[in-house]
């Protein structure tokens, strides 16, 4: 599995660099993980109802899982003094039983066909040091979901945490309800963190949006939750109202973050939060900023254009990579939006004063209904 490294798109990630703050999170590959469809683990207390579980901590897991503790007493300190969750969940994109991408897939790899891929990362930091993760190391993680069709969970795989925290699944599909989360499990503790698979029909009507400064107010929002967890990244107005309002006539949201992935809890919680709609979350494998971030920003717009067969019908950001890597993809300026001081660079579409109100009014709300 690839080692990961930070990432972004502005001064503030340069400065992250310098920190060096991802100190032991490399090295080691996965255990070996079963592949296909299994029955549940005998450990575990009590069991409760639910068809979704709430993520990172539920109050109860709805099926039994086979570890009853951490299986090292040095897995079972780092998740005892280091609170804070870093969990690294990829999601799915691509299409029904053809061709998917993963979202820490090599920038390099073409999206292809055979077994969908789940991979992740399961660590902790310290409350006030969001720019640490500390690996959980060697310990259970198992893979759930639930069938609404007949009211039960499944286990779909087992393996065990690498040196670096890591693991990674391949299941044979297809998957009947390509867009409902798959949970992975930290069995020593039953936290959890979901993957949404977003396989997606050709054809399918998105929207793709950036979010430093583009749906948070500025790009140092996230900077803030770095010593203070508790910190809610402030929003640009009525971004979730027009995320949702897109959502509502069914477009599918696509957040294209130059965040990198240790961001990724963090990311999907602030989205989930503020009421955003659901939507595949695509983080940076690498250090990007300037030219290496348009260019990873181009390469996922093309693989979702271009091999799973999406229609970008609005495209959202506020930095000039962004502009960039939207014109590279072939994405048309009048539905550039952009948001900010970089607002109608380059024949773009702004957005003014930092509210999209106005737009949803003028734009949004006048398309059909995907």
């Amino acid at each position: 599995m690839r080692s990961r490294s930070f990432s972004n798109d502005s001064s503030l990630w340069l400065a992250l660099l310098a920190l060096g703050a991802l100190g032991g999170c490399r090295g080691g590959e996965p255990g070996a993980l079963p592949v296909g469809y299994g029955s549940g683990g005998g450990g575990g207390g009590g069991l409760v109802e639910a068809s979704a579980l709430a993520c990172p901590k539920p109050a109860g897991l709805p099926f039994a899982v086979e570890a009853t503790g951490f299986a090292s007493v040095e897995a079972e300190e780092v998740a005892a003094d280091n609170p804070r969750n870093k969990d690294e969940a990829s999601d799915l994109l691509g299409n029904p039983g053809g061709v998917f991408g993963y979202t820490n897939m090599p920038l390099t790899d073409s999206p292809a066909g055979g077994d969908l891929v789940f991979t992740g990362k399961r660590a902790r930091s310290p409350e006030g040091s969001g720019l640490t993760s500390i690996p959980i190391k060697g310990e259970a993680v198992s893979l759930w979901r639930y069938d609404p069709s007949d009211e039960t969970w499944s286990s779909l795989a087992r393996g065990t945490t690498s040196t670096s925290g890591e693991y990674r699944f391949e299941l044979a599909g297809p998957i009947d309800e390509p867009t409902r989360p798959v949970y992975s499990v930290l069995e020593a503790d039953e936290t959890c963190a979901p993957h949404y698979p977003f396989l997606l029909d050709a054809g399918t009507k998105i929207v793709v949006t950036d979010i430093d400064g583009t749906l948070t107010l500025s790009d140092e929002e996230l900077s803030k939750q770095f010593s203070d967890s508790s910190y809610v990244p402030l929003e640009n107005k009525s971004a979730a109202l027009m995320m949702n309002t897109w959502a509502e006539k069914g477009y599918q949201v696509v957040y294209l973050t130059a965040r990198p992935h240790v961001f990724r809890a963090e990311t999907r919680k602030w989205l989930d939060d503020l009421g955003y709609p659901v939507g595949p979350v695509i983080t940076a494998n690498q250090l990007v900023f300037g030219d290496s971030a348009r260019q990873y920003k181009r390469t996922w717009v093309n693989r979702v254009v271009t091999d799973f067969g999406w229609v970008v019908t609005a495209a959202y950001g506020n930095a000039t990579s962004d502009i960039d890597a939207y014109e590279d993809a072939g994405i048309p300026k009048d539905i550039t939006f952009i948001i900010g001081e970089s607002a109608g660079v380059a024949g773009t579409t702004a957005i003014d004063a930092n509210d999209f109100s106005s737009h949803i009014t003028d734009f949004v709300e006048q398309q059909p209904d995907a």
